[in-house]
């Protein structure tokens, strides 16, 4: 609000402002406001973050409309997430179809599980079941994707943002 009250609505508009101007009006934190404005940062870059999930998708050369050749595409996509995850010994609990359609609609369908995944053969046929209730189609299907999320390691009984932390 302050610095719609000054004129400044975007960046630009901050970058355009002499660093005593900030000052003046913010104190400490104009010194900050000028020197990101101009892409200043001294703050270590954390390169590295947790996965948070693993995915990959299918674009194809002519649009599929029926359901046989869409389960096999989905299957070969959800092998191929399995492989990721257990190369990176990851557990998973939900799974996403990603669909979109030749006129570029997109949608997804996820289900959740209250445990990891146990197979390649479980994660496929979630897959699956997710894909079957969108037939029959008029739209020709253009891309396809599996994703798994809510990862956990082997040795977590639970993903970190569902564990209780303790007070003491």
């Amino acid at each position: 609000a302050k610095m719609e009250r000054l004129g400044i609505l975007t960046g630009a508009d901050l970058r355009a402002r002499p660093l005593p101007f900030l000052r003046e009006h913010f104190g400490k934190a104009g010194n900050w406001y000028y020197r990101i404005s101009r892409g200043i940062d001294e703050r270590a870059v954390q390169p590295h973050r947790p996965r948070k999930s693993l995915g990959t998708e299918d674009t194809f050369l002519s649009d599929i409309f029926d359901l046989e050749t869409a389960r096999a595409e989905v299957e070969t996509l959800a092998a191929k997430v399995w492989r990721q995850a257990s190369d990176r010994h990851l557990h998973a609990r939900t799974v996403t179809l990603k669909v979109k359609y030749a006129d570029f609609q997109q949608i997804t369908r996820s289900r959740t599980l209250s445990v990891p995944l146990s197979s390649s053969a479980e994660l496929e046929g979630l897959s699956i079941a997710l894909l079957d209730p969108l037939f029959p189609t008029r739209k020709g299907i253009r891309l396809l994707g599996v994703t798994v999320s809510t990862l956990s390691a082997p040795d977590e009984t639970e993903p970190a943002e569902a564990r209780q932390l303790s007070l003491f």
